[in-house]
């Protein structure tokens, strides 16, 4: 069974790195740049294949892939440095584009064929997406055992949408205010359970004896319809950023800097997460592929030098002044972030090895 999920989880990837690295392709085909290698996997070479001026190949270690673009990353003048700033903003640019767009047509079948609403878990309850109509509940992600929860006929995965009939803004408080008394809690696919919060319970299990996630059902309507793909694609840029930037905030704030290690993930963590995903039927396993390709997008997005994001910050540099910002100057950089990844990289393997051991292994 590892080694199934292993397979399936280098085909995910496989594709989301294909589908960037296509970006690129396409954009120097399309303004008279050659490519003089594209492919997917990194070297010892397996399978390659001369056509034109390009050679296509597959890398023995499927991790990462290369669309290598004759001149982008050589002092030597080349035909891609005779090209106009749109255009090489294009090529730099061409991955993430492609990563969004593969994503959105992705969405738009997904999201259609469930009736125009998904779900979201969220970091912190006072997100609010940009687009859909949006209401948040708690959802059942644990159950300890001989807690209230246990054999009351409440599941993981359940959401609670009422108590005793009626809508709520702080479902803790409300579990709070009735320890004691039996209540109702009405789940999102129409369960009623029947429950009572203890008084007296084990430190860090609560009333109900459950671990709780807050998630976001957001419905799209009307004339969002027919752009649901483009907008839910919107949705999740806009949610990464937002929970980025929120992550950062908190741990600068509470001095917690391991919370940012925590929720980063590297290879290996994303390992982990098809692993989970793939017990979850065909439906996850494609929006977990929409989802990684919006990652790849928003990461190559960061101007970090040897990222997408740091290359067209540099063509646009080179705009305003090609003697500072030199062409060589470029390349010395982008050999020194490339160092930075690859040390961040194997710091994320170890991190993800410890943090996710029981899901690896399981």
């Amino acid at each position: 069974m590892f080694l199934i999920d292993l397979i399936v989880f280098f085909l995910i990837l496989g594709i989301v790195i294909l589908v960037h690295e296509f970006g690129h392709f396409v954009a120097a085909k399309k303004t008279g740049v050659p490519v003089n290698e594209f492919g997917i996997g990194f070297p010892p070479k397996i399978w390659k294949k001369k056509k034109g001026e390009t050679e296509y190949f597959i890398g023995a270690i499927p991790f990462g892939g290369l669309c290598a673009i004759d001149g982008e990353n050589e002092e030597k003048e080349s035909i891609y440095d005779s090209k106009k700033t749109w255009q090489k903003l294009w090529i730099c640019g061409g991955g993430i584009i492609m990563n969004i767009l593969f994503a959105s047509l992705l969405f738009y079948f997904l999201i259609g064929f469930s009736g125009f609403n998904f779900t979201q878990g969220i970091v912190f309850s006072e997100y609010e997406f940009p687009f859909g109509t949006q209401e948040n509940y708690p959802m059942i992600v644990g159950i300890q055992e001989n807690s209230p929860a246990y054999n009351s006929g409440i599941e993981v995965g359940d959401y609670i949408v009422s108590i005793n009939g009626e809508s709520f803004s702080d479902f803790q408080g409300v579990i709070n205010e009735n320890k004691g008394q039996e209540i109702v809690l009405r789940t999102g696919n129409g369960k009623e359970i029947n429950i009572t919060p203890r008084i007296e319970y084990p430190e860090g299990e609560g009333p109900l004896g459950v671990a709780l996630r807050e998630i976001a059902i957001v419905n799209y309507t009307g004339l969002e319809k027919p752009l649901v793909g483009f907008l839910h694609s919107y949705n999740m840029i806009d949610y990464s950023f937002s929970s980025i930037g929120d992550i950062f905030s908190y741990a600068f704030k509470n001095k917690s800097p391991e919370i940012i290690g925590q929720s980063l993930a590297g290879p290996v963590g994303i390992f982990a997460i098809t692993k989970l995903t793939l017990s979850q039927g065909l439906y996850e396993v494609i929006n977990l592929i929409a989802i990684l390709s919006v990652a790849v997008g928003i990461t190559n997005l960061l101007p970090i030098p040897a990222m997408d994001g740091a290359k067209i910050i540099f063509t646009l540099l080179e705009r305003i002044n090609n003697k500072i910002f030199s062409k060589k100057l470029q390349i010395r950089i982008e050999s020194y972030g490339f160092m930075f990844l690859m040390l961040l990289a194997f710091v994320l393997i170890i991190k993800d090895f410890i943090q996710f051991n029981d899901i690896l292994f399981k």
